[in-house]
């Protein structure tokens, strides 16, 4: 596996995404990458009350980061760093609700370590976004306390624990820069990425939950398959924004209005199709190049006056 996953460190304090794992005595700094599903169809209920899906996901360079450090006790705490914003702070649970606890918890009983850890998350990822945030968290956090604790467990074994924490953590924990996922998410096909994808992000300030846009969504009779977009992606072919879609969104738009005005307004903005993230309640749009990236940004940010992201995929 090769997380891709790089951070670096300056007197304690996180300074950006790029670099490689640091270590300053016993601390050890990671990035946590955001995802983008570009496909997402909803294939049934399970018995374990969950869906069955087939998406496409994408990694991107939008991310948080997670400093470890090592401490004597077995004791697992959490904190948020100083350069996380305010509103941001205030919708991040810092007990065993966060994935970050769940996630360092169960390697902990996993390998019988003695050792604990102090973990400090500078969050950029907005919560309820459908940016797998809270995901790539608990991925990074398994990774991190992997290497953190020296601790004899493989690839597969920390799979397994993924699967039981969520259904996005698979793919982020993979390394892989774009995946076919199936089942609840878990079951990870990767995609050559044979060129970079640019896409524009930005999103509405309310959230979505996802139970509810699950709970809303109705199952086709006649599922979609991910296989053009997929041949899209591996062979550096096609009109990608021709290809995505998302069985949520028409639920998530009836959940959230301020999202659904984001969708209609933004074709009118920019002259091309919008598309949901997740259960939202990001939205995005396809940009050939960086340049044409940063363009629609700006148009984007004049329009709507809302927080923009470039999401950038693949190396």
């Amino acid at each position: 596996m090769k997380p891709n996953l790089r951070g670096s460190c300056r007197d304690g304090h996180i300074i950006n995404c790029d670099g490689s794992p640091v270590h300053v005595g016993s601390q050890l700094t990671l990035s946590s990458p955001a995802k983008l599903n570009i496909f997402l169809e909803v294939l049934g209920k399970r018995p374990d009350g969950f869906h069955e899906l087939e998406t496409i996901m994408v990694r991107t360079q939008f991310c948080d980061q997670l400093t470890f450090q090592a401490t004597t006790s077995s004791e697992l705490t959490l904190s948020l760093s100083d350069a996380t914003l305010p509103d941001m702070r205030a919708r991040i649970p810092l007990d065993e609700t966060n994935l970050i606890l769940k996630a360092a918890r169960v390697l902990q009983k996993s390998t019988g370590t003695s050792f604990g850890a102090h973990i400090i998350l500078h969050k950029r990822i907005p919560p309820e976004s459908g940016l797998g945030g809270g995901s790539s968290n608990a991925a990074t956090t398994l990774l991190g306390c992997r290497q953190l604790w020296h601790a004899d467990i493989h690839d597969d074994q920390l799979h397994a624990i993924a699967a039981t924490l969520g259904s996005d953590i698979n793919f982020l924990l993979s390394g892989a820069s774009a995946a076919v996922c199936r089942g609840r998410g878990e079951i990870i096909e990767p995609i050559p990425l044979t060129r970079k994808l640019f896409f524009v992000a930005l999103r509405p300030r309310a959230g979505n939950s996802t139970a509810s846009v699950f709970r809303q969504t109705v199952i086709p009779a006649t599922p979609r398959a991910s296989k053009r977009l997929a041949d899209a992606v591996a062979h550096g072919i096609g009109n990608l924004q021709s290809l995505n879609f998302n069985r949520l969104t028409d639920a998530a738009s009836q959940l959230n209005p301020a999202m659904a005005a984001l969708l209609a307004r933004i074709p009118h903005a920019v002259r091309r199709p919008a598309f949901m993230s997740g259960s939202g309640s990001t939205v995005y749009v396809v940009a050939p190049s960086r340049l044409d990236a940063q363009a629609v940004a700006e148009q984007l940010k004049d329009s709507c006056r809302l927080p923009v992201w470039i999401l950038e995929c693949g190396s």
